[in-house]
């Protein structure tokens, strides 16, 4: 099952007060008519392997986003992310810093979207695709997707 995290939309309610009109014309508004958002939602999604795929021992794991770039950390750039990959790790806090050194957290501080998990134990496995902003913290909303999978014997 996909954990839904990647599909945060922030949903704005818009309300105007609709005048009386006339008498005449009965459609006449007193106010302007709202202003609709365009600017895309961010989402990240797991490309490969998909939701229940039987792989092999080396999972080569392809994200996707839109609405927003991904780019290397180096130089900071505001308003950019990168991705993080969590292999059968739970996420931490979605407001903190996450945690370097951890051999299941990998960190794709290149700007690549690609990466392959090499030898993987048989059995089912589990990785969350996080997008951080250039300090290493998670967007928010969190950005985020999940895909289950299991390595074949």
């Amino acid at each position: 099952m996909r954990c839904p995290l990647s599909h945060f939309v922030v949903l704005t309610s818009l309300v105007g007060s609709v005048g009386c009109g006339s008498a005449d014309d009965g459609n006449t508004r007193s106010d302007p008519e709202p202003e609709v958002s365009t600017s895309p939602a961010i989402t990240v999604r797991v490309v490969s392997p998909q939701e229940g795929a039987q792989v092999g021992p080396d999972v080569r794991v392809v994200l996707e986003t839109t609405g927003i770039e991904i780019v290397p950390i180096s130089p900071p750039t505001p308003g950019t992310g990168h991705h993080h990959l969590y292999l059968d790790t739970d996420v931490g806090s979605f407001s903190e810093l996450i945690p370097a050194g951890n051999p299941m957290i990998v960190h794709k501080g290149d700007g690549s979207t690609e990466h392959v998990f090499e030898g993987l134990a048989p059995g089912p496995h589990r990785i969350i695709a996080l997008v951080a902003n250039p300090a290493h913290i998670p967007l928010d909303p969190p950005v985020a997707d999940t895909v289950n999978f299991t390595v074949g014997n």
